[in-house]
């Protein structure tokens, strides 16, 4: 998925290409889910005059590193040296995408350092890719054409999953859960998930009924309140949806617009009685990490918020 963020980065490209003034190496950082990879290959594609989809899947003048476990190998470093030191059977560009770049050791960046120094090709262009920009190896940074990419927000995940046919509170409350369009996709097929929203948005009604919220919690959420991370989930929903309520208060635009009318109705609940909920909520969050009773843990914040 492309989206505004990264056509402005893809323009500067095509400007440098048809100026032919194309650094020979570009570090791209952003956070997670900005779109690093996506911008990597798009420019490729550009390169290699091939479409993405087809380069992904394997093209004779890239050439993609990936860590193996904790770090970049030297050996996976050598491997590049000696494709890119082979006359290439197709002409014109060839490149290079190195993912998590601040997982090079010191011997792999050494040796990286070597490929950059003695470029066999004149027309090798190489992508760098982290999330991580602070702990990449200095001298890596020093010769490299950093390209920031901001992290992509909620509001443009929404839009963009809404764009794919998944529903308006499916596409409100998955961003709160990761920021990666490509992992929302596969979370919006996920039954676990779907079992999330369902009682998370039968629970705000609960709350609009002012029904015992322990007793409602007790009879109609057993088919998550046992795996930890349907409660997580939960939890995290619940946040926001507090947090909504505030910006109800402020006439700020809220995350979950599927649920402006329960705000509307509960905008007059005392905000120190909010803050509190807020903020029990947010210690079981913290909770639910350590080795803890989910069932019991989950039935007592019911109770210390009703």
């Amino acid at each position: 998925m492309k989206n505004e963020r990264i056509e402005k980065k893809l323009s500067f490209f095509k400007q440098a290409i048809k100026s032919n003034r194309l650094s020979h190496l570009y570090l791209i950082t952003g956070a997670k889910g900005s779109g690093k990879k996506t911008l990597a290959y798009s420019v490729a594609a550009m390169l290699l005059n091939d479409d993405v989809e087809a380069i992904k899947r394997g093209h004779i003048n890239l050439f993609v590193v990936e860590p193996q476990g904790q770090n970049i190998k030297v050996s996976q470093i050598e491997q590049l040296q000696t494709e890119f030191t082979k006359t290439s059977l197709v002409a014109g560009y060839r490149v290079f995408i190195l993912d998590e770049v601040e997982k090079l050791n010191q011997t792999s960046a050494n040796r990286l350092l070597k490929f950059l120094e003695e470029p066999t090709n004149k027309k090798t262009i190489g992508f760098l890719l982290t999330e991580n920009v602070e702990v990449v190896i200095p001298t890596i940074l020093s010769r490299s054409q950093i390209i920031y990419l901001p992290a992509i927000d909620d509001f443009e995940l929404t839009k963009s999953l809404k764009e794919k046919g998944i529903s308006n509170l499916m596409s409100e409350l998955l961003p709160l859960l990761n920021n990666d369009i490509d992992e929302l996709l596969k979370l919006s097929e996920d039954e676990n998930i779907k079992i999330v929203i369902e009682a998370f948005s039968n629970f705000t009604k609960a709350m609009l009924e002012e029904e015992n919220l322990w007793l409602y919690v007790d009879e109609n959420l057993k088919d998550i309140r046992y795996n930890k991370e349907q409660v997580k989930y939960f939890l995290q929903f619940l946040i926001a949806f507090y947090l909504d309520i505030f910006k109800v208060k402020n006439n700020q635009r809220v995350t979950i617009v599927s649920f402006i009318d329960q705000y509307n109705e509960l905008k007059d609940i005392n905000n120190d009685i909010l803050q509190d909920k807020l903020q029990k909520t947010q210690e079981l969050l913290e909770k639910i990490n350590y080795n803890i009773n989910i069932d019991m843990a989950f039935s007592q914040f019911f109770i210390d918020i009703s």
